[in-house]
């Protein structure tokens, strides 16, 4: 067994400002002596996804099973973008149509009111946290015209935030993001031998 380094690397594009935008993540792994010798014999340094792609398609397959531990490792990099880095402009608007879902079946258990106004009063919670909060008056009382949209704004923040905690799957369906477009991006990787 020995040990490889490997850098993932993915790129999106720019932003209307010229901002790139990109993720890059660098993993060990484990691997066997076999696919450590397959990879030697490529004679490189660093190697690239282009490499061990052209290595299984010559015809050695010793580097299939590290090549598709790779791909998984790089379109998970390339989802916790779209997930959680991206810009989703339609983010209210798909938190919204499930969070009712959710709420009726009994998957999501939202704050009532009295819970929360409960957790301020003894101090359960800490009220510079939450905007919800910012409407009370010195006697403890938000402003009628207040209450629903801030406990609204409340439940749905809350909300994005119990969905977070969740597999990509379970997120993407909420945010509105495509998994399987994720993996429409190449493959990139390098991967670095350790030294003998």
């Amino acid at each position: 067994m020995a040990k490889i380094t490997v850098e993932l690397e993915a790129f999106y594009g720019y932003s209307c400002g010229f901002q790139s935008h990109s993720s890059n993540e660098t993993v060990e792994l484990e691997i066997s002596d076999n696919e450590l010798d397959a990879l030697k014999k490529l004679g490189k340094e660093q190697i690239t996804a282009e490499d061990i792609v052209a290595a299984i398609e010559s015809g050695d397959t010793t580097l299939q099973s590290l090549h598709e531990k790779l791909e998984e490792k790089f379109y998970y990099m390339v989802e916790e973008y779209w997930l959680y880095e991206a810009d989703n402009e339609c983010l209210d608007e798909c938190l919204a149509e499930h969070i009712e879902q959710d709420m009726s079946e009994g998957i999501y258990p939202p704050v009532t009111y009295d819970e929360l106004i409960e957790w301020y009063e003894t101090g359960d919670i800490d009220s510079d946290k939450l905007d919800f909060l910012a409407g009370f008056d010195e006697g403890g009382y938000l402003y009628e015209d207040q209450i629903e949209e801030k406990y609204d704004e409340f439940i749905r923040e809350r909300y994005y935030d119990w969905v977070k905690e969740h597999d990509h799957e379970f997120v993407a369906e909420r945010v509105g993001l495509d998994l399987d477009a994720c993996r429409d991006d190449e493959v990139d990787y390098t991967i670095s031998l350790p030294n003998d």
